[in-house]
């Protein structure tokens, strides 16, 4: 029989890597293939990963594409991360980028090269119930990414192979050193959004808008009576919640509760105020088309990066809105960012949080 072919997405990681060399050993024919979303003004430093994935295809010995995907990845990831914070609201550029370049392209790349499946370097386990697939948290709990995946569709996730999935990152770490890839393990992982380099949004936002620092500064932050209690240097460096960093006439001891992105204004008010136990969202996904028929029970993480354990609660729909409900207040849930709906460690669904409104005081 011939060996089934898989298309790996590829970043010169450990984890895409280690992922090549798994799939290897089970018998699969890899093919990989790394998108480049580096500006061609950038340094030659910052596409350096490219020939890293090269490289360890050619030491493993299978082919390997580059893809350059720029264009496409600014003008729906980078420029749709700088509209969101200039319309108020928090974005989140990997699930967008998952939406529209990476997932999108994996799929297409693999119809194109007679690829079987799609492999990445997630550590998420894929589950099929009742003929319907779904993402399941992977087994390490510190390595988990089952909360950016929730807005893939069926169609991708039938394709879908994580080998990292049953594993832990430790294990991993000792498996590469031990077959030599020292360049890989010794490499210092990225962390938060790809294109920001570690820098600050605030500082990118900048660079993207030259001029929007000094066009907004001074803008006035306002209580809920309406009272002008100081300024804030821009509503886009600001978020739901934030304290740090507002200048005000005293010490109010407040928060911002809401951004009028329209007037330049940050609205506050005190901490407890600021906690939700229900939301209505127009943008949302279901794995299950029938899932929505009747009211589900389910758990509801708020933040990908939060490793605190996801709230219990409600989901149901009426009149084409996701209805939202928490069985305890959730605090500062911010406009833009992302939501997502456990039964047990299986990814059920997810939303886009609209515009907020508190309804809580604790």
């Amino acid at each position: 029989m011939a060996k089934k072919r898989v298309l790996l997405g590829m970043s010169g990681g450990i984890d895409s890597s280690m992922s090549a060399w798994y799939l290897l050993q089970k018998g699969y024919e890899v093919v990989g293939i790394t998108f480049n979303t580096v500006s061609p003004l950038s340094s030659p430093e910052s596409s350096h990963f490219i020939s890293e994935a090269k490289n360890l295809a050619c030491k493993l010995q299978f082919d390997h594409h580059v893809m350059d995907v720029y264009d496409d990845f600014k003008k729906e990831v980078i420029d749709y991360f700088v509209a969101e914070y200039l319309k108020g609201r928090t974005p989140n550029p990997c699930i967008r980028c998952n939406e529209t370049i990476k997932w999108k392209l994996l799929y297409e790349e693999a119809q194109k090269l007679q690829c079987d499946y799609i492999a990445t370097g997630h550590y998420v386990r894929l589950i099929k119930k009742d003929g319907i697939a779904y993402i399941q948290k992977g087994v390490d709990p510190l390595k988990d990414q089952s909360y950016f995946l929730w807005n893939l569709p069926q169609r991708i996730l039938n394709k879908c192979i994580f080998p990292l999935g049953e594993l832990l990152k430790s294990k991993i770490k000792i498996q590469a050193d031990e077959l030599g890839f020292k360049s890989i393990t010794e490499k210092k992982e990225s962390m938060g959004v790809c294109f920001l380099h570690g820098s600050d949004y605030r500082d990118f936002i900048n660079e993207i808008k030259p001029g929007i620092k000094s066009k907004l500064a001074n803008g006035n932050i306002i209580n809920q009576e309406g009272e002008i209690i100081g300024s804030h240097e821009g509503f886009p460096y600001y978020t739901i919640g934030q304290k740090r960093g507002l200048a005000l006439k005293k010490n109010h001891g407040e928060c911002v509760a809401k951004i009028d992105a329209e007037n330049n204004i940050l609205i506050t008010a005190p901490k407890n105020t600021l906690f939700s136990t229900h939301l209505k969202v127009s943008e949302f996904l279901s794995c299950n088309p029938n899932f929505l028929q009747q009211v589900q029970n389910v758990n509801i993480r708020i933040r990908g990066l939060d490793y605190t354990t996801p709230t219990p609660g409600s989901i149901e729909l009426i009149a084409d809105k996701l209805h939202i409900n928490f069985n305890k207040p959730v605090w500062a849930l911010t406009p833009g960012q992302s939501i997502v709906f456990y039964q047990d460690d299986m990814v059920v669904g997810g939303a886009i949080v609209d515009d907020m409104v508190f309804d809580t005081t604790v």
